[in-house]
């Protein structure tokens, strides 16, 4: 396939090891900050309007969007075991050793009845764990659209309506699904967006302009109250139908906006941009436990906070780069 000069490289065949697309990986840091925002302002506005309407949509829409084709259901299991269930269980070990010892250190019991709802995972844990939800949503999301669209290209869509239709209809047991196994249903509709966007980049001749056509007034649409904000990890969609496409129209302007600017991004900045991206899985795991651990000590919601919790994970996650860890924990 010949490519216009408007599609980025990294969508063309490349050789294993070849130079990472930075504007995917920006719009990772980005999505990263945001949901490190939207859980240390979750109440305000801005976090609900703002934010949740597309910060954890904008990562299955990745996802989708650098999908391999060609893949075994098989394969896909074994990679996204390794990639995503492996780190999983080694930080949820080092969160709840590190929330236990320091529950202990303040003088509060033991707690014993989150601590029993760990292997239940998903919407059953909430802070400390509150976003380890999304990486056992996505592996099963991953291995689910593996598995289907092998035996037929029509059916992850029609999985992907029926978990949608779920969650209108009574989103609460999809939920409880342990592992949050169930919402890889209706996540599989930002697989598949970010895949068929994937399918017809190669036509978007002006992606800046396409990409805020959809982010700007698809965003306005949240921030204004028309539609209302997802909430995902409780099976919540927002308004049925419409919030899914404006998560996905948000998502894909960004990537759209961040693949037309990559090119003025300097040789530093794109250093800074791949190493924070690395450890995006780390962040999102524990930053929730700085968010736990700063509202235990009394301080309320703050700039601070939110900086806490946004470096604190970033350079513990550095450090442990460095070490043996990193083939566990990243």
């Amino acid at each position: 396939m010949l490519l216009t000069p408007e599609t980025p490289d990294h969508l063309a065949p490349r050789a294993r090891g070849a130079e990472r697309s930075v504007a995917v990986d920006l719009v990772r840091v980005i999505g990263v900050v945001a949901i490190v925002a939207g859980h240390t302002w979750d109440q305000r506005h801005f976090a609900q309007a703002g934010l949740y309407t597309w910060h954890v949509p904008v990562f299955f829409v990745l996802t989708g969007y650098l999908w391999k084709p060609g893949r075994s259901a098989g394969d896909e299991l074994r990679r996204r075991a390794r990639t995503l269930l492996v780190p999983y269980v080694g930080w949820l070990l080092l969160v709840a050793v590190t929330w236990t010892a320091f529950r202990a250190a303040v003088g509060d019991p033991l707690d014993t009845k989150t601590l029993s709802l760990l292997p239940l995972g998903g919407d059953w844990i909430s802070r400390p764990y509150t976003a380890f939800w999304f990486v056992t949503c996505l592996f099963a999301a991953a291995v689910l659209m593996r598995w289907s669209e092998r035996v037929h290209p029509f059916l992850p869509w029609f999985l992907a309506g029926l978990g949608i239709a779920w969650c209108i209809g009574d989103r609460y047991p999809l939920a409880h699904i342990p592992e949050s196994v169930g919402t890889a249903l209706p996540a599989l509709a930002f697989l598949l967006v970010g895949k068929l966007l994937r399918h017809f980049r190669h036509t978007i001749d002006q992606p800046l302009l396409t990409g805020l056509v959809l982010l700007i007034p698809s965003w306005w649409l949240g921030w204004s109250g028309a539609l209302d904000t997802l909430n995902m990890k409780s099976g919540n969609l927002g308004t049925p139908v419409l919030s899914v496409l404006m998560a996905a129209a948000i998502s894909c302007g960004l990537l759209l906006v961040a693949e037309s600017l990559e090119r003025f991004i300097p040789a530093f900045g794109r250093k800074v941009v791949f190493t924070i991206a690395a450890c995006a899985i780390p962040v999102i795991l524990t930053h929730t436990l700085s968010l736990a651990i700063t509202e235990r000590l009394g301080f309320p919601s703050s700039k601070w906070t939110f900086l806490i919790a946004l470096l604190a994970p970033l350079l513990v996650a550095l450090v442990l780069r460095l070490t043996p860890a990193k083939r566990v924990l990243f």
